[in-house]
């Protein structure tokens, strides 16, 4: 095993966190933006966010990856190219452009959601040469490339065939899958790269695939509990032009018309209902609305970048409801319980670790869309569970999903993996 030494002296420990985003991009670009600013705000650490693409009002430690105007004109080219010959994302020179600009020698280097934006090969070459920690937010990781396998058995025996082969973020038509697969089970299994699982539910899918060099741990995501917090639902109804005597159910995701996100099921069980509801659906939307969201009363709000707002939001619903066909341990749904409006979901992934069945929200099996129909007709009926589920999730939230925790938990990894201390992670 390489070995890797400590900053001497009182020099803080120097960190960066590679990903596609800032903090204007989806769950796990939020939560890498997130924890690079605590890291700033940490004594002894300076911490700078490497993404692929920043957003318009990106903070003052957000970097591109992929350079300027020249330069990502250079990585485009590269990226088509290998795309085009069936290597999404692998022979592209963004490790190249990230030396030639990079300010500051780095103690660790920390990955989070590297699709489209940083090459697995750039990965492994760099983790021979310093400490990587690399935070799994989805399979792609251990996939050919897809970010959810969706059921495909392939994914166990080897991948190939692949039926998102045209689908980002592949959108490839020679299938390599397999070979790309076998070279990131086989990097994880030889380099020592330390891998950061937020459930266990996907820890338990990467291990039936890859044998770690380095034992992987588990760090449940966050959530700002300064930020999302119950508030007067009266009071931001009025604000938010959202009617005081309607059930207010919540859809939310990056792309409303997302198939991952399940949102087209969630339209079908609301028009099953037959009830006078009041949907708030947060998200873009590519299409029709009228067309998507067929007769129901809706209120889209695209997507929204302020976390103020979208806890607000989050607060004047009564429900959210969420069935996700694909997901590790989605963020939306901490922190919708920490406004105070619980969740019904799909038991999808790692969704059953944030929601007790029964006792802060309520779970349904994967697909039923009569399942999800039976628990919304219950909460209607029954109002005070909402409260029950309420006040239950809200104790939960204090106590598994705090940023103090969060950053407490990263702050040690970094310390043994530093120090060489693989024994215990």
């Amino acid at each position: 095993m390489l070995s890797h030494s400590i900053s001497s002296g009182n020099s803080p420990k120097k960190i960066a966190v590679i990903g596609k985003s800032d903090a204007t991009g989806g769950g796990a670009s939020r939560l890498a933006a997130g924890l690079t600013k605590m890291l700033n705000e940490t004594i002894g650490y300076q911490a700078h966010h490497w993404v692929g693409r920043p957003g318009i009002n990106a903070d003052w430690y957000t970097f591109k990856l992929h350079g300027g105007q020249w330069l990502s004109q250079i990585e485009g080219m590269f990226s088509i190219t290998s795309r085009a010959i069936g290597f999404p994302d692998f022979f592209t020179p963004e490790i190249l452009i990230h030396l030639s600009r990079k300010e500051t020698d780095y103690t660790l280097y920390h990955v989070h959601d590297i699709s489209f934006t940083f090459s697995p090969i750039a990965l492994k070459w760099l983790a021979k040469r310093k400490p990587v920690i690399w935070t799994f937010h989805d399979c792609s990781p251990f996939t050919g490339g897809c970010i959810a396998p969706m059921g495909c058995e392939a994914l166990y025996t080897g991948c190939k065939s692949c039926p998102q082969l045209a689908k980002l973020p592949l959108g490839t038509t020679i299938d390599r899958t397999g070979t790309m697969q076998r070279y990131k089970i086989n990097m994880l299994s030889q380099v020592p790269i330390t891998a950061i699982m937020p459930s266990n539910w996907l820890l338990q899918e990467a291990k039936k695939l890859i044998n770690f060099k380095n034992d992987p741990v588990i760090i449940p995501n966050y959530v700002d509990l300064a930020v999302y917090k119950p508030l007067d639902k009266t009071a931001i109804r009025n604000i938010l032009g959202i009617p005081q005597d309607r059930f207010v159910v919540l859809l939310t995701a990056t792309s409303l018309s997302d198939y991952h996100k399940g949102n087209h099921l969630a339209i079908e069980a609301l028009e099953a209902l037959d009830q006078n509801l009041y949907i708030i659906a947060i998200g873009k939307l590519e299409q029709d609305k009228k067309k998507f969201f067929r007769n129901l009363d809706v209120h889209v709000t695209g997507y929204i970048y302020n976390d103020q707002l979208l806890a607000q939001y989050y607060a004047a619903s009564d429900l959210f409801l969420f069935p996700t066909l694909a997901d590790n341990l989605p963020t939306v749904v901490i922190e919708t319980m920490a406004c105070g409006t619980p969740t019904i979901a799909f038991a999808t992934g790692g969704v059953p670790e944030i929601i007790e069945h029964g006792k802060t929200g309520w779970l349904v099996k994967t697909g039923d869309v009569r399942g999800l129909v039976d628990a919304l007709h219950y909460v209607i009926d029954h109002p005070d569970i909402l409260e029950d589920w309420r006040i239950a999730g809200l104790q939960c939230v204090k106590e598994r999903y705090t940023k103090e925790q969060f950053l407490a938990a990263h702050l040690n990894i970094y310390q043994k993996v530093l120090n060489n201390d693989y024994a215990d992670l």
